[in-house]
């Protein structure tokens, strides 16, 4: 019983062992209002976010949705939600700048979220689980770590121009555990996906209280 409640406690300190650093490459020179539309790019165009499942994608974007919600914000949607409204306003390529305008000027949206995924990495070596497998939890000994980082930017859909864009980096450390006899290990039930999900959370966070009326 003891040997059970020591491991569900390490789980749950776990959970706090992770670190983010967020460094702003243009800070936001904008007052976003809650009322401001703002059209998230879907992940799945950004081939760095195919290292993760679809599911991990699909939460991702609700993720960032309901943050806008939690925020107050009215008028947040996905790109691939709106796919009647936009071909109705003739809108088909985001990259072209008199389409992209048009998002403004016939559906009322001023701004474009877009994220993309830098480097994805583990260290340590793999136990009792596929390291194929990105999402799954992982149990790894010596030194063990999760790290990525995440791109976050915000763009003016009437002028092509990034407003905001942020770097943010999370790793996760395993915890070392002390076996007896001058013998430790290194323990690590997270999982490449959940420090995606982390830095996406408070990348987001970030960009709302930088863009702060």
């Amino acid at each position: 019983m003891k040997k059970i409640l020591f491991i569900l406690a390490l789980v749950g300190f776990l959970a706090s062992c992770s670190s983010t650093k967020i460094y702003p490459r243009i800070k936001c020179h904008i007052c976003l209002s809650k009322t401001d539309g703002i059209l998230l790019l879907p992940l799945n165009w950004q081939e760095s976010f195919r290292q993760l499942s679809i599911s991990d994608q699909n939460r991702l974007e609700a993720m960032i949705l309901e943050i806008f919600r939690e925020e107050g914000f009215t008028n947040v949607a996905l790109y691939d939600q709106m796919d009647y409204e936009l071909l109705k306003a003739g809108i088909k390529d985001v990259n072209d700048p008199i389409q992209r305008a048009n998002i403004n000027l016939e559906l009322g949206i001023p701004y474009l979220l877009g994220l993309s995924l830098g480097e994805l990495r583990w260290t340590g070596n793999w136990e009792n689980s596929d390291p194929s497998d990105l999402a799954s939890s992982t149990y790894w000994e010596n030194d063990t770590q999760i790290s990525n980082s995440l791109r976050i930017a915000l763009m003016e859909t009437a002028t092509g121009e990034i407003i905001s864009d942020y770097a943010v980096n999370t790793t996760i450390d395993g915890l070392p555990i002390p076996l007896g006899d001058g013998e430790s290990m290194s323990l690590n039930f997270a999982s490449l996906s959940k420090a995606v999900s982390i830095s996406t959370r408070k990348g987001i966070k970030n960009l709302v209280n930088d863009c702060e009326c």
